[in-house]
């Protein structure tokens, strides 16, 4: 089978992914731990794209401070559609992350790197790449832990109804304020 083939059967991983990350996100403890005792916080900020099964002519656009929240995401979630890309905040220790990720592909773009603005650049370059090293490594054992669910039927099966009733709950709560 050629590698293509193989990335395109394992496509929808990255939208679950995503999708996980904006449940775990709205929950009473938002909170991530990772290996070793580390914690993450994620937060959907700016930019949110959700796509229906047949591409862009069902695509949902949000933007704004919070656009996981909007009614509009709630409404695209029930009806099926499933993240494209996100604008994502990262917390871990005492780091923060900006990076719009592409769901489908799994590529980033835009990744802003909390380091400190006046270092010299003999310092700076150091420090950035030291960021970069850090944000790969917090993003790989955030990907790890969804994988290490997902690929426990049980546990995942348990997950996705959490994320269901998630999205049913959304939706409600929509329904209810209008």
């Amino acid at each position: 089978m050629a590698l293509i083939d193989m990335i395109q059967q394992k496509g929808f991983l990255g939208p679950e992914f995503v999708t996980y990350l904006w449940y775990r996100s709205e929950l009473d403890d938002p909170t991530l731990e990772l290996e070793g005792a580390e914690t993450c916080e994620v937060v959907f900020e700016k930019d949110l794209v959700l796509t229906g099964e047949a591409g862009q002519a069902t695509a949902s656009t949000l933007k704004g401070e919070s656009p996981s929240l909007a009614p509009e995401a709630a409404a695209a979630l029930l009806a099926g559609k499933k993240v494209k890309r996100a604008r994502l905040s990262l917390m871990a220790g005492h780091s923060t992350w900006e990076v719009t990720l592409n769901a489908q592909t799994f590529d980033w773009s835009g990744l802003k790197i909390d380091t400190p603005p006046s270092l010299p650049f003999t310092e700076a370059t150091p420090a950035r790449l030291n960021a970069l090293e850090e944000f790969h490594r917090v993003f790989s054992l955030l990907y790890s832990r969804f994988l290490d669910l997902r690929l426990d039927a049980k546990r995942w099966r348990e997950e996705i109804e959490a994320i269901r009733g998630w999205i049913s709950s959304r939706s409600r709560e929509e329904t209810e304020t209008q």
